[in-house]
């Protein structure tokens, strides 16, 4: 089973090879700082996160099969780092490894058609409709609901990786404020893993398996 973010990875890094629809415009920069709880679905599978962001930058935190994970994302050093802190075990990854999944800095790279304005989960966003399906069934169909400052509040379609998958994302808890600059940093006692393959590098907390849903 391909993991969840790969899923999600693969289909927009296709949008972005895309022809855009004429008349669209750019979805908003992340340009804002908050946190907030992420709760991601991709064909019946879920993942739950508590998010910290700081303009394009992130920090996820989540619990799969019983493991603490953590993920730092850092567009402005092109790069992330998947750790288990129990282990103290970690791995550089490129933004657009599929481990990383959602990355607000090249979400924002796409275009939609604005639908109009409303409040999703106490902020008041544009609904943007984005169709960048190609042929063979890879890109993005759906729409995607952005404050101007960038917040990527929600997220709806279908995205094709083999076969179309459906795909939902949804921010709550969003409390906007400055977050403490430690948070992207990433600790400098870790053992850095660098095997290969790539499916034999990854720790397997962060190989999605399992059939059912990842959910804490």
């Amino acid at each position: 089973m391909p993991s969840l973010s790969s899923m999600l990875l693969t289909a927009l890094v296709t949008c972005l090879a895309v022809v855009l629809p004429a008349g669209a415009d750019p979805l908003p920069a992340p340009m804002a700082a908050f946190s907030a709880s992420q709760d991601l679905q991709v064909d019946g599978v879920a993942l739950s996160a508590r998010l910290f962001h700081d303009k394009g930058r992130e920090r996820r935190e989540s619990r799969v099969d019983g493991m603490n994970n953590l993920l730092i994302v850092r567009p402005d050093l092109d790069e992330a780092v998947v750790i288990q802190p129990e282990s103290r075990m970690a791995m550089k990854l490129s933004l657009t490894d599929p481990e990383v999944g959602i990355v607000p800095s090249i979400l924002a790279r796409l275009s939609g058609e604005p639908e109009g304005t409303e409040t999703v989960a106490g902020e008041k966003v544009t609904r943007y409709r984005v169709q960048d399906m190609t042929p063979d069934g890879g890109g993005f169909d759906g729409r995607v609901w952005a404050t101007p400052d960038g917040i990527y509040v929600k997220l709806d379609g279908r995205t094709g990786d083999g076969g179309v998958a459906a795909i939902s994302m949804q921010l709550s808890e969003i409390r906007r404020g400055p977050q403490d600059p430690a948070l992207f940093e990433v600790p400098g006692d870790l053992i850095m893993m660098t095997l290969d393959p790539p499916e034999g590098r990854v720790p397997p907390a962060f190989q999605d398996e399992r059939k059912g849903s990842a959910t804490p």
